[in-house]
């Protein structure tokens, strides 16, 4: 049984009220109060920063068979994205594109691109602001619908596929995802491959978990990835892991029409 927000909740008030009735009676002191209060903040943390938890609804986060997928957040980028699609030709790979609605839509080129060699695009926001998490579900609808919207100008799709910007998760997000008939994407594999990070820092970071790894986050804003996902590519090849699309390894489908 998956914990959630709701038993959390419930959970606390019957501890809360456990712990009144003991205080009352004398047996235990108020501490147990800021026992309580802070198993709950511990808990409720780990919801909102582990996508993977399925803490305030379902994600599609772990793929069942030795396959695995491959996605890309924070693009499009002229540059990067650009060797990434040319590498990806040349391997022979597809994989899922997360995309900054902003860019999408100075770049629609690119997202007609990924489009035409196979690859998918998925919704993570307009903005990726860092303030996502603390945003009003109105405005956390309005950044799913402009991404949205500047993915349908691109390609003439709507995507189904969305990924919250840094993987946080909150009621507000999960109401909204359900709402706008959204499947929330996360990873079991995230190779931290920020800017600035080299090749060599990211395989060390994904090799270790990799024959354990379904569904791999990279980021195509980064020059160094390239040569990271080139190897993941080889060593799975190695090993007989086919690199399947995220439809194969979740069985939902890429987009709304």
């Amino acid at each position: 049984m998956r914990p959630d927000f709701r038993k959390l909740n419930i959970i606390a008030l019957v501890a809360l009220s456990a712990a009144a009735a003991a205080i009352w009676s004398g047996q235990v002191g108020m501490w147990v109060f800021g026992i309580i209060g802070l198993a709950y903040v511990i808990t409720l943390g780990w919801g909102v920063f582990d996508i993977g938890s399925q803490f305030f609804g379902e994600t599609k986060w772990k793929g069942k068979d030795d396959a695995i997928a491959i996605t890309f957040d924070d693009g499009p980028d002229p540059q990067h994205t650009t060797a990434l699609l040319n590498m990806l030709a040349e391997e022979g790979v597809k994989a899922t594109f997360f995309v900054i609605g902003k860019k999408a839509a100075q770049h629609p080129e690119l997202l007609k691109r990924m489009i035409d060699e196979g690859h998918v695009v998925g919704n993570h926001t307009f903005s990726h602001t860092h303030r996502f998490g603390m945003m009003t579900k109105e405005s956390v609808r309005d950044e799913m619908r402009k991404c949205s919207d500047a993915v349908r100008n691109a390609i003439g799709r709507v995507p189904r596929y969305f990924r919250p910007p840094f993987g946080v998760m909150n009621p507000k997000i999960a109401q909204t995802v359900k709402a706008e008939e959204l499947t929330i994407i996360g990873w079991d594999l995230r190779s931290r491959d920020g800017v600035g990070t080299s090749a060599k820092q990211i395989l060390n970071r994904v090799l270790p978990r990799l024959p354990k790894a379904t569904l791999l986050l990279f980021h195509d804003t980064n020059p160094n990835s390239l040569e990271a996902v080139r190897e993941v590519i080889r060593i799975c090849r190695d090993s007989g892991r086919p690199i399947v699309s995220l439809k194969e390894l979740t069985g939902v489908n890429p987009y709304t029409d």
